[in-house]
């Protein structure tokens, strides 16, 4: 399934505030990814051995993050037809990162959470449609992920 034309649409007349702050939303996100899924953060060398203060207004952190939310909004922009920037994503985060394709859905569980409880009037409509780009998002890197020959099942 992948998410329509009206759905990026919809999300992205919600995603001025992520845009317009992508490294404070994006430390949101990964420090939220860190305390509902403790393993992940072994997963970022960097992080690995911080807690939860050292990691608080963090500017790795906050860079790291910033890029997750500015990746995630190329996506969105280009409609889900951008494939250099998901092929370049894929191939960095399973050949470089090793990053089993799993995290793509629990970060993207994260980042759906962490939107609708942030950002306003974000309703039932644009949630299914964030719900449905993501999931497109997933899909998308796994197939990526598959064309590498990166098998982490």
């Amino acid at each position: 399934m992948c998410a329509s034309g009206e759905e990026y649409d919809a999300v992205l007349s919600f995603w001025d505030p992520l845009k317009a702050d992508p490294k404070s939303y994006g430390e949101i996100v990964l420090q939220r990814l860190f305390e509902t899924k403790p393993d992940s953060q072994k997963l970022f060398p960097k992080f690995t051995a911080l807690s939860k203060e050292q990691l608080q207004n963090n500017p790795d952190l906050q860079a790291h993050g910033g890029i997750v939310v500015c990746k995630l909004t190329e996506f969105m922009q280009g409609g889900g037809r951008d494939k250099k920037t998901l092929k370049d994503l894929a191939e960095s985060h399973a050949k470089q990162h090793k990053i089993p394709r799993i995290y793509f859905q629990i970060i993207s569980d994260v980042i759906f959470e962490v939107v609708v409880e942030k950002i306003e009037g974000f309703g039932t409509d644009a949630q299914t449609a964030l719900k449905n780009v993501l999931k497109t998002f997933q899909t998308q890197m796994g197939e990526f992920y598959d064309e590498l020959g990166f098998d982490d099942k």
